[in-house]
């Protein structure tokens, strides 16, 4: 018994409570009150070849008088706002805000049931600069640490699809912008193909647009390998008509490393072995290393066999 009056205590607290709770509730929302309040600048442009060259205050304290329940309104369904129409400014204009929306009062967007604008107290004045707008497309600067694990090596430079961006903004500066850069792609050692997202940089993000924010990177590995060539002629350059020269032997071996893919696509023509007779040719002396020349792509050649050859001079 003793229980259940404690409860009807507790409940019979809780309802006069509440009931004091709404009833300082509506006394509050129904005094008038004025209220300095921190709230958006909106930029009205509605000519498409034109566009702020510099940035101007995102947001300026105003000052509203009115009932409780409005300033709640305010805050929980329509926050206010001011509309700056920039149409007709051709270049600069100085623009003091206190002035400038007592003399457009329609341009201060709230609810006006039971607010009333009073006035703007800051920031007192700026200067308004327009510009041309206009776009170009630029090329992506990739920005990444990122290397092969070990076995492995990159094949080409990785890929950034697109590669280009279009950027939108004044003409005074995207005509110094040559690139858009990405955020950093830190991926350390890489064992297999990777695709990944990254970010660009927008250098101008409050007066300049990109046509996209992210882009996406491909990078591509191969296992690294060895092949043996054999029979490659070594072939003789830069020798004076009036002679003839043999190699012996005539044909040669040796192994490349690289790019396992890369490296069995090549044939032995894709090898050069050169006996350079003007850079090379010495009195007296027969043998001779010859010169290898292998593709860019391979990483480094080895077991030339045999590693020198003789040379034999015969004039004619």
């Amino acid at each position: 018994m003793m229980q259940i009056a404690d409860q009807k205590k507790l409940g019979t607290w809780l309802i006069s409570f509440l009931l004091a709770v709404l009833v300082w509730f509506i006394i509050v929302n129904n005094k008038e009150y004025t209220v300095n309040m921190e709230i958006p600048i909106i930029v009205y442009e509605p000519r498409e070849d034109k566009i702020l060259k510099k940035e101007i205050p995102k947001t300026a304290i105003v000052r509203f008088k009115g009932k409780g329940r409005a300033f709640l309104a305010s805050k929980l369904f329509k926050e206010p706002a001011l509309i700056l129409d920039v149409a007709n400014i051709q270049e600069e204009y100085h623009i003091s805000l206190n002035e400038y929306y007592k003399k457009y009062p329609n341009r201060v967007d709230y609810s006006q049931d039971e607010m009333e604008f009073i006035e703007v107290i800051y920031p007192d004045t700026f200067t308004i600069y327009i510009d041309d707008k206009i776009s170009r497309t630029l090329p992506i600067q990739l920005n990444y640490s990122a290397k092969p694990a070990q076995g492995y090596l990159f094949a080409g430079d990785p890929i950034v699809s697109p590669d280009y961006v279009t950027l939108s903004g004044p003409k005074s500066l995207l005509q110094s912008i040559t690139g858009v850069n990405t955020e950093l792609l830190n991926l350390g050692n890489i064992d297999k193909e990777m695709v990944v997202n990254v970010k660009l940089i927008n250098p101008y993000p409050e007066l300049i647009s990109l046509s996209q924010n992210i882009v996406q990177v491909t990078f591509k590995v191969e296992s690294i390998g060895e092949r043996t060539f054999t029979q490659i002629p070594v072939q003789v350059i830069n020798a004076p008509d009036n002679i003839t020269v043999n190699i012996i032997p005539s044909h040669v071996s040796l192994t490349i490393i690289g790019s396992n893919n890369y490296i069995q696509s090549l044939s032995s023509d894709s090898i050069q072995v050169i006996f350079n007779y003007s850079e090379q040719w010495i009195p007296a002396k027969i043998y001779y290393q010859p010169e290898v020349k292998v593709p860019k792509k391979v990483i480094s050649w080895k077991n030339l066999k045999p590693s020198r050859v003789e040379v034999a001079i015969v004039r004619k």
